[in-house]
């Protein structure tokens, strides 16, 4: 039987998504995941590194609303993960679908640290600025937190979300026949949300009974394809 590494997983998860760049930039926990996608890079995904990590944030923020699509960014620990909050909190602000991607040393020195190198707590740190967030604590779970990632993201208003990555997790190698990764239209929702009906026959008598009218419309408009 074959063998798979943790951060192959979470490629296969990324390019089941259509994924084709992730935006970031190199640190020493998350080099996994970059070697994963060197290694899986002619399945059409590839890495853009850049300057800084807020700038990989706001790339991943401008990809989706360009695309349409959950854009992906990622860092480190410590500082790495510190400097893409500007960036994902402004996608928070606006419901950008973005996927942030942190990682963490091992499962043992972590939550609380153990005295190690720049460590910092990712989970809390993304909680308040994210719709969803997770850390994957187990190799097995890959897939299913991936997945519920890229749903929750797109459900409803959409939003960023963040998994958080201990290395020891990313380098683990098992029986590839162990994990599922499920196509998307396995998880992710068919139809989408519509609005509450009542408010919106409120909103078009407000409209009709208005002697000037304005509207302040932001980006779910396009979205919605409501323009």
């Amino acid at each position: 039987m074959s063998k798979i590494r943790g951060a192959d997983i979470l490629l296969k998860c990324l390019i089941q998504e259509k994924v084709k760049y992730v935006f970031g930039v190199p640190g020493g926990q998350i080099l996994p995941v970059l070697d994963a996608i060197y290694r899986r890079r002619k399945e059409g995904i590839d890495f853009i590194m850049t300057r800084h990590e807020q700038a990989a944030a706001h790339m991943a923020d401008a990809w989706s609303r360009l695309k349409g699509e959950v854009g992906v960014c990622l860092s480190t620990l410590g500082p790495g993960a510190v400097d893409l909050v500007p960036g994902v909190f402004e996608a928070y602000a606006e419901g950008s679908p973005i996927l942030v991607l942190t990682a963490q040393n091992q499962s043992w020195r972590s939550y609380p640290d153990h005295g190690s190198t720049h460590p910092s707590n990712n989970y809390e740190l993304f909680k308040p600025i994210t719709k969803w967030n997770a850390v994957v604590s187990h190799w097995e779970r890959i897939p299913e937190l991936v997945q519920r990632a890229f749903r929750t993201a797109l459900g409803g208003k959409p939003g960023p979300v963040h998994l958080d990555f201990p290395v020891d997790v990313l380098f683990k190698e098992d029986e590839e026949e162990k994990v599922r990764i499920l196509s998307p239209e396995r998880y992710r929702a068919q139809v989408a949300s519509s609005g509450d009906m009542s408010a919106i026959k409120k909103a078009v008598e407000m409209i009709k009974d208005a002697k000037v009218v304005l509207l302040h419309s932001g980006g779910g408009v396009l979205r919605a394809g409501a323009w």
